[in-house]
C-alpha cells in the first residue's frame, strides 16, 4: 500500500520535536518511538480500495439438455418443450427417430456411453433389453409412495425395475378393434353380437356372401406390428401367454397360439382376410381400413383414434367404430397387448436436474391432455380419464378405455425383440402357405430355443 508523502513528514518533525524536549539524562526507549507507529498513516489510506473496479457475479452456464424420442405424435414434445424453454430458460433439443430405427440407434447410443443425450425414449417391449447394462438414473422421487395412486398402476410398475423407477410414463396404449359399421350394416351384422372369434368369422362369412367389402379382415402381418395387433392380441384374448416367468416357451403346449394360426389360414383361404396384410404394418393397415377396403381393424390407439376422426387418413369417420377384441370363449371376454412409452434419464447425462424438471413438465396433466387430444395417445394420469376435453375429442374413448384392463403387457426379456421379429415371419408363412399352422408353432418353438442360447 502506497504512504502518504505529506504525513510521512509530519510524523517525523513530531517524533524529531519531541526528541528534543526530553530530559538529556534519561535515556531513549523503545516506548519513546510509540507515538510514530503508523496506525494513523495506515488508517488513513484503508479508503483507497473504493477506486477500485466492482467485481461482477458470475456468468451463470446456459444450459440444453438433449433428448433421442420416437415420432412426435401430436407436437407433444415440440409444443411443450418450446413452453418448458420459455418458462425456466432450459433448452430442449430432440433427436425424432424414426420407429423401423429407433432401437438399434438405442441401442448403439446405450453401449457408447449416452451419446450425449440426457432423456431416453423407453418404449415398454424393450424395457429389459435397455435398463440391463445400468444406463438409466433411478428418479423415484419423481413419482412418490404418496402420489403413485395418481397414475397407471401397470404402467409405472413396468418401468419400476429392482424397486428404482427408471422411465417416467408417458403415454399408454394397447390394441384395439375397429369397425366399418356401414360395411356391418350392409351384410346385416350386428356389432353387438360379435363377442368371440367365431363369431367374428361369422361376421366375415356374412360379409363375403353380402358381397359388402373386398375383405373382412387384414392380418398386418409385417414387423414390428405383427405382434400387437395380430398374433400377440389374438393369442392373449385366450387368456394364455408365450412365455412363462422364467422365459421357457409355454405356447407349442397351449391352445390359442395354434388356433390363432389357424384362424389366419382360414380367413386366407376363405377370402375374408387380405392376403397383402403379409406385408402390411400397422400404419399400412390403418389406410386400408381408411379406404373402406376392409370391415374390421385390429391396431393400435393412435390408428383407432385416426380411423374414426381424421378425414386426412380416412373416408370413413362417419361410419368407423370401436369395439372389444373378440374372446375365444364367451368367459373370456377380450384380452390384448398392451403397451407404453416412457422417457429415462440417463446415469451419464450432466444436467440431471434440469432433465428431471423436464421429465416432470412433459409428463403433467397439462401435456398429457395435449398427448391425448392431439397425439392419440391415452393418459398415464388416471385423472385424466375422466376429462370431459378428452372424451369429446375421441369417438369411442369409453371403449378405448375399456379395453385397457383385458390387456397384459409384452414379456420382458432383452431377447424379446429378436423372437418377435421371428413371430413375424411364422404368421407370414402360414399366409404364403409355405407352413401350416402346426408347422409354424414348431418352428417357432425351435427359433426361440435358438435365440436364447445365442
Amino acid at each position: 500500500m502506497k504512504k502518504n508523502p505529506i504525513l510521512v513528514v509530519l510524523a517525523t518533525i513530531l517524533v524529531l520535536s519531541l526528541f528534543a524536549c526530553a530530559p538529556q539524562a534519561q535515556p531513549a526507549t523503545p516506548e519513546v518511538e510509540e507515538p510514530v507507529v503508523v496506525e494513523p498513516t495506515e488508517a488513513v489510506v484503508v479508503e483507497e480500495p473504493a477506486a477500485t473496479e466492482p467485481v461482477a457475479p458470475p456468468v451463470q452456464e446456459e444450459v440444453t439438455i438433449r433428448a433421442l424420442i420416437r415420432p412426435d405424435e401430436g407436437a407433444n414434445i415440440a409444443t411443450f418443450s418450446e413452453k418448458f424453454t420459455a418458462e425456466t430458460g432450459i433448452k430442449v433439443e430432440v433427436d425424432f427417430v424414426g420407429w423401423a430405427e429407433i432401437h438399434d440407434k438405442t441401442i448403439t447410443t446405450l453401449a457408447g456411453g449416452g451419446g450425449g443425450y440426457d432423456i431416453i425414449f423407453v418404449p415398454s417391449a424393450n424395457v429389459a433389453e435397455f435398463t440391463a447394462g445400468g444406463w438409466f438414473e433411478p428418479i423415484n422421487d419423481l413419482i412418490t409412495p404418496e402420489t403413485k395412486a395418481d397414475w397407471l398402476e401397470s404402467v409405472v410398475n413396468m418401468y419400476t425395475i429392482d424397486g428404482n423407477l427408471l422411465a417416467m410414463p408417458w403415454y399408454a396404449g394397447g390394441a384395439h378393434m375397429v369397425y366399418n359399421g356401414a360395411i356391418l350394416e350392409a351384410a346385416g351384422v350386428d356389432v353387438t353380437t360379435i363377442t368371440t372369434w367365431e363369431d367374428f368369422m361369422g361376421a366375415c362369412e356374412a360379409i363375403a356372401a353380402a358381397d359388402a367389402a373386398d375383405f373382412c379382415f387384414s392380418t398386418s402381418a409385417k414387423y414390428p406390428g405383427n405382434y400387437y395387433y395380430n398374433l400377440g392380441s389374438m393369442v392373449a384374448s385366450g387368456g394364455e401367454t408365450f412365455f412363462d416367468a422364467e422365459g421357457a416357451p409355454v405356447f407349442a403346449d397351449g391352445e390359442y397360439t395354434l388356433a390363432s394360426l389357424e384362424m389366419i389360414k382360414t380367413g386366407i383361404e376363405a377370402g375374408y382376410f387380405d392376403p397383402a396384410g403379409i406385408a402390411l404394418d400397422d400404419y399400412e393397415t390403418l389406410i386400408e381400413f381408411g379406404a373402406g377396403t376392409t370391415a374390421f381393424m385390429i391396431n393400435s390407439t393412435w390408428s383407432a383414434t385416426q380411423a374414426t376422426r381424421n378425414p386426412e387418413l380416412s373416408t370413413v369417420t362417419d361410419s368407423a367404430g370401436i369395439m372389444l377384441i373378440p374372446g375365444w370363449t364367451e368367459e373370456k371376454r377380450s384380452g390384448g397387448v398392451l403397451y407404453a412409452g416412457g422417457l429415462g434419464l440417463l446415469a451419464s447425462s450432466e444436467h440431471k436436474e434440469e432433465a428431471k424438471q423436464f421429465l416432470t413438465y412433459i409428463t403433467s396433466e397439462e401435456a398429457q391432455k395435449q398427448h391425448a387430444v392431439d397425439g392419440g395417445n391415452l393418459p398415464t394420469r388416471n385423472a385424466l380419464y375422466a376429462d370431459a376435453d378428452i372424451t369429446a375429442a375421441w369417438p369411442g374413448f369409453a371403449t378405448l378405455a375399456e379395453q385397457l384392463p383385458y390387456g397384459v403387457f409384452p414379456p420382458q426379456f432383452s431377447w424379446f425383440e429378436e423372437w418377435r421379429q421371428s413371430a413375424a415371419t411364422a404368421v407370414q408363412d402360414v399366409i404364403a402357405g409355405s407352413k401350416t399352422p402346426a408347422e409354424a408353432v414348431e418352428w417357432l418353438t425351435a427359433e426361440t430355443t435358438r435365440i436364447q442360447n445365442d
